[in-house]
């Protein structure tokens, strides 16, 4: 079963660009993987530090696969000493 996931991440103001560059590279190796049908990057109109990851796989063992992945962890390394509130992730 299709399986969505929107996660909003707001970064603080000063690491925004930085966090463009982690983010160009987890869109990329994320929309090479079996099982990844869509997964886009979004800046939120007037709010610069507010991005969201819209994400759609073919079922939640991909949604495994992907979380187990080394650009995942290493992503997610990068990101949480630059965010300034934890993300909120919705899966449907």
């Amino acid at each position: 079963m299709e399986k969505v996931i929107n996660a909003r991440i707001q970064v603080k103001p000063e690491a925004i660009d930085q966090f463009i560059s982690f983010a160009q590279v987890i869109v990329e190796k994320s929309n090479q993987e079996d099982g990844c049908r869509i997964y886009k990057l979004y800046q939120e109109v007037g709010t610069p530090g507010s991005f969201i990851f819209y994400e759609v796989y073919d079922n939640q063992e991909a949604i495994d696969y992907h979380n187990g992945t080394s650009h995942f962890k290493t992503f997610i390394g990068q990101i949480t000493p630059i965010l300034s509130e934890s993300p909120q992730i919705v899966v449907f």
